[in-house]
């Protein structure tokens, strides 16, 4: 049989999986109505079938592009509601087209999460999934409800424990500043309980930036959400790491939107060392915080530290933007330096 070489590839995937082999199971999304997201608006949900899907499997096998390939991830937002023994047979057939694979990944909504038995969990293990992301951005159900996110903090905390239970790994995302200033301190709050009782092998952090589109945007127009500072957000990190106490996860801030990159390690171990990250923060003086944080924002620096090793035209650069911010209005013109990563 010849191939042409066409596989089709949805539009996202988390940046830890950069280097994954992309297989598309579903396109778009179930829910599609969350208030801080723009992605699959106007598009409509629907599940590739499984000829299908072995088609494009064998396609990439064509190529011989991914013969070395380490790590595959499922597209696109909800992948996980294929049936299970559907999805067992797309793992099993994946890893045997691609035997170098050894980690096979996949978005999942906690609301989807939450109905799959621990019993079908150790199926697709057995199939060759290890590890599920989902974006529980809030553990707070008013936060929830605000953001249109169609899950609740007991369907979080009840697909969390199913999938640990099967020994599938869980990668969760937390979004400080999502609950905007007035459920600021709830968000923070509720999300740890969520974490230290279900105890996810990785919470990755992504903070909340409103699209211009978006209903989070609608709401900020409308005097119904007041958005929380880029430094407000940042230590609404610190405040929730502060909460973890029974977590043995791995904090990771893998995405330029976050302020610090470098707020990265095990808990509790690196606990201490993490949130003396944010005091380096808290200590600088108002004009160097502001020069971070437009030097961070332009995708110069990753952490405080190296701000040190900027030379004179990235500090000429980062001292024009800063100027320009204050005219424009600091907040707002961060904004629009975040809003082009998102």
């Amino acid at each position: 049989m010849e191939y042409a070489y066409q596989y089709e590839q949805g539009p996202i995937r988390p940046p830890s999986e950069a280097q994954s082999l992309l297989l598309r199971v579903t396109r778009n999304c179930t829910w599609n109505r969350c208030h801080f997201c723009t992605l699959y608006k106007g598009d409509a949900f629907s599940v590739r079938s499984v000829e299908e899907i072995k088609q494009d499997i064998d396609g990439m096998k064509a190529t011989g592009y991914y013969e070395d390939c380490r790590s595959a991830f499922l597209q696109d937002a909800n992948s996980i509601v294929l049936q299970p023994a559907k999805m067992a047979e797309i793992l099993r057939y994946l890893k045997e087209k691609f035997p170098s694979i050894d980690r096979i990944t996949t978005y999942g909504r906690a609301d989807t999460l939450s109905r799959i038995s621990v019993e079908d969990y150790k199926i697709l293990k057995e199939a060759g999934l290890n590890r599920i992301h989902s974006g529980y951005e809030s553990g707070s159900d008013r936060v929830l409800n605000l953001i249109q996110k169609g899950t609740t903090k007991e369907q979080e905390i009840e697909a969390g424990l199913r999938i640990r239970e099967a020994g599938i790994q869980l990668s969760v995302y937390f979004m400080p500043g999502v609950g905007g200033r007035e459920l600021s301190v709830e968000n923070y709050r509720e999300t740890a309980d969520v974490m230290n009782r279900i105890n996810p092998d990785y919470i990755r952090i992504r903070t909340f930036v409103p699209k211009a589109e978006s209903g989070m945007q609608k709401l900020i127009d409308e005097g119904g959400f007041t958005e929380c500072t880029d430094l407000e957000k940042a230590l609404e990190l610190k405040h929730f790491i502060e909460e973890l106490h029974s977590c043995h996860s791995r904090i990771v801030s893998d995405h330029i939107i976050n302020l610090l990159e470098n707020v990265k390690g095990t808990l509790p171990e690196d606990k201490g060392k993490i949130l003396a990250i944010f005091d380096e923060l808290e200590g600088l003086s108002p004009e160097n915080q502001r020069s971070y944080q437009i030097a961070r924002r332009i995708g110069l620096v990753r952490g405080i530290q190296d701000m040190k090793r900027l030379n004179e035209e990235q500090m000429k650069k980062v001292g024009e933007l800063q100027r320009t911010a204050e005219n424009y209005g600091f907040e707002e013109f961060l904004r629009e330096l975040l809003r082009r990563y998102i």
